[in-house]
């Protein structure tokens, strides 16, 4: 039986964190090492409850401030003493076997740098949210849909819901902490991917997330964060043969926040890429010196999934089918011009 610790990031998670937690202690065929609640400055007293709550079956960790999930993620990865750590948002909610099934993929892939499950909108309980991705080419994640009988490969995985192999995170430097909110979580799986430690996704087990809304803050720091994913992770021929799509998308990204009235949060975060130039390089040299798999092989150019306001109009998704096609005819001219190794 497989011995896992999970880590909870919290930040103002009082409503929530009491049915999270029970879940954890419900989950059968795992040996639960520790559950460790890693709280980012709650204001709500989140943090303060759960102990009076739980006592010292969970562990709290005060983070002091608030500078993200990923510095949280990264303190539950230094403090697990397991080789396995469940990592979880404060908003997840595992089935009674979710934890069991990644961990058996260990067994069969002892590889493997990170597995996830399928996650559903707990507000629409049969609704996959995110079943394992890929990497678009253009920059972009491409959520898989489609049930699996059996684990199978993925680009990348969500860090709200994922079993890492702690050894193989920490040594490909853990979480990016330069990096808040938008790619922050897929910027590691992915890291892991392309240096030899594959994902994977297990259709069959399932939790729920009671997910909220995002703010313009996020669009600016995902734009961001975008960016400095692409420079950091792609050889330097891909993103130069990579950059017209890249930019077609980029553009026609800018034009749909302008719409909504974000703008200017996408403009801000295409001049903070720009100004973290120096940062973006160290990080490429080393994701270059661990590399093994070939940007050929890791990204993808089909089909992708736009935002559903995009959907919902006729207009909009006849344009985005057209977008869509387009990146995929310039992803099949410049593939074989990619390296194979």
């Amino acid at each position: 039986m497989h011995r896992v610790t999970f880590g909870i990031i919290n930040y103002n998670g009082a409503a929530t964190l009491p049915l999270v937690i029970e879940r954890l202690f419900a989950q059968e065929g795992v040996e639960t090492a520790g559950i460790l609640l890693v709280d980012n400055a709650s204001p709500d007293g989140s943090a303060q409850s759960m102990r009076e709550r739980f006592g010292d079956r969970v562990r709290v960790i005060d983070m002091g401030d608030n500078r993200g999930p990923n510095p949280a993620r990264n303190r539950a990865l230094r403090e697990a003493q397991t080789d396995l750590v469940l990592l979880l948002d404060n908003d997840i909610l595992f089935a009674p076997d979710y934890a069991a099934r990644l961990a058996a993929v260990f067994d069969q892939h002892p590889e493997a740098g990170a597995v996830t499950g399928q996650i559903r909108f707990h507000a629409e309980p049969e609704r996959i949210q995110y079943n394992g991705a890929d990497i678009h080419y253009a920059g972009e994640v491409v959520v898989n849909r489609a049930v699996h009988p059996t684990p199978f490969v993925v680009g990348t995985v969500s860090a709200g819901a994922a079993l890492l192999d702690r050894r193989a995170a920490l040594d490909l430097g853990a979480y990016d902490e330069d990096l808040m909110f938008g790619w922050e979580d897929g910027d590691l799986t992915f890291r892991m991917t392309v240096c030899g430690h594959p994902c994977y996704a297990v259709s069959q087990a399932v939790c729920w997330h009671m997910s909220a809304g995002r703010s313009t803050k996020w669009v600016r720091l995902q734009v961001r964060n975008r960016w400095r994913f692409l420079m950091t992770h792609y050889d330097t021929r891909t993103f130069w043969l990579a950059l017209p799509g890249i930019l077609l998308y980029q553009l026609c990204a800018g034009f749909f926040f302008a719409i909504k009235g974000q703008g200017g949060a996408f403009l801000g975060g295409c001049w903070d890429a720009v100004r973290s130039r120096s940062k973006i390089r160290e990080k490429q040299k080393f994701v270059m010196a661990h590399k093994r798999v070939p940007d050929r092989q890791s990204l993808t150019g089909g089909a992708l999934e736009l935002p559903g306001a995009v959907q919902e109009k006729k207009a909009l998704a006849l344009f985005g089918k057209i977008l869509s096609g387009l990146l995929h005819g310039w992803w099949l001219i410049i593939r074989p011009l990619l390296r194979r190794k």
